[in-house]
């Protein structure tokens, strides 16, 4: 009996740990409103072909980069690959506030989700990264690459935690919420890796703008996706819920 005592407890905290970690039916108001942060960074997307239309000669998707529609000026600007690109982006000022607004959304729909997290270190971690990202590009939009490189190039950098964030908490709800974890380390992934590459100036051909776009962008795609999937209410939860009662009927 004895020993059976550390494994049925061990048995309880898991069975605690599954409950905890499935999506409610209803979303808490926090909750909610963080889902809504995240699903409005699409605006990201939506303003960036807006922005680079304007531009005369027209904007290189694989040469130039996403800070170069925040440029405010026009002229030859020396990326951070020692290529010098010529930008002059009329609709700067619009790229830089929806690079501020994102990062707000980003950092508090981190914030306030966090809770439907399992509760592991993992997830501390995970979620931390991620509101680093939302303060980097905070960052970004408030120091456009022309006017502070420095602080532009600082909020550039955080955006690799922000790459690792979603693998950090797709590994974390991995045993609980496996349809969203598996969703996350893809994303994870993908942005990972990408953003080893470009930062070592490896564009495997595409071009550095794809390539930054490969390492940044898999973040907003999550954000999104993982938004709209909580405010419709999908039942990833409730078919968790079922899967962690077949699973206790077991033991």
């Amino acid at each position: 009996m004895a020993a059976q005592g550390p494994r049925a407890h061990q048995e309880m905290a898991s069975r605690h740990e599954r409950k905890q970690a499935s999506m409610p039916a209803r979303l808490g108001t926090g909750t909610a409103v963080g889902a809504g942060c995240w699903l409005l960074t699409v605006a990201y997307f939506i303003v960036q072909p807006v922005v680079a239309a304007a531009w005369e000669p027209p904007y290189d998707v694989t040469a130039n980069t996403i800070s170069d529609l925040g440029i405010t000026g026009c002229g030859d600007f020396r990326q951070f690959d020692d290529r010098v690109i010529y930008a002059c982006s009329p609709r700067h000022a619009l790229m830089n506030t929806v690079f501020v607004l994102v990062g707000l959304l980003t950092s508090a729909g981190a914030l306030l989700t966090r809770d439907l997290w399992p509760r592991r270190r993992l997830t501390k971690v995970g979620v931390a990264f991620v509101v680093l990202a939302g303060v980097g590009g905070i960052l970004l939009g408030l120091a456009p690459a022309d006017v502070n490189l420095a602080a532009h190039g600082a909020g550039a950098l955080l955006q690799v935690p922000g790459a690792v964030g979603p693998l950090l908490l797709g590994l974390a709800a991995w045993s609980v919420w496996r349809g969203v974890a598996a969703f996350s380390v893809v994303c994870g992934v993908v942005g990972s890796a990408a953003c080893l590459l470009f930062f070592s100036r490896s564009d495997l051909g595409l071009g550095l703008g794809v390539m930054e776009r490969l390492a940044f962008d898999p973040l907003t795609v999550w954000m999104t996706a993982l938004g709209a999937v909580l405010l419709a209410g999908k039942p990833w939860g409730k078919a968790r819920q079922r899967s962690t009662a077949e699973q206790e009927s077991q033991l």
